[in-house]
């Protein structure tokens, strides 16, 4: 696992190279129950506002995720993008398997009961460090 000086060092290229990746086979728009606003879906349930995802539920605002309703109870993702296998996060971006995260980018396999927040490839970053290399990123 790569250090937080490392971590804060890499480009987005490199972070996207690093991080785990995963083919999130996304369809056209079918086989969605019960959804609201959403656009080049497949086989999602309850979402609102989504798109191009597949295989979720119970999500709002996310776009190009995949399979994040492992649980029907507890998939609740919101405003994420490109994760794979999640539940109950927000605010991340290409993240697989992760659970109660925020503010995460490029993480897998964040599963523990505690709520993970400002990580970038599983690094804990402080909100700042956070802020500023996402703010980089998008630049």
């Amino acid at each position: 696992m790569k250090t937080k000086k490392e971590i804060l060092k890499m480009s987005e290229r490199e972070l996207l190279a690093y991080k785990w990746t995963s083919d999130l086979d996304v369809k056209d728009c079918t086989n969605c129950s019960d959804c609201s606003g959403c656009s080049r879906c497949s086989r999602c349930t309850d979402c609102s506002n989504c798109s191009d995802c597949f295989d979720c539920s119970r999500c709002t605002d996310c776009s190009d995720c995949s399979d994040c309703s492992r649980c029907s109870r507890c998939s609740d993702c919101s405003d994420c993008s490109r994760c794979s296998d999640c539940s109950d996060c927000s605010d991340c971006s290409d993240c697989s398997d992760c659970s109660r995260c925020s503010d995460c980018y490029g993480c897998r396999n964040l599963l523990l009961e505690e709520k993970y927040q400002y990580m970038i490839c599983n690094v804990q970053l402080t909100k700042e460090e956070y802020e500023l290399k996402i703010k980089e990123l998008k630049s």
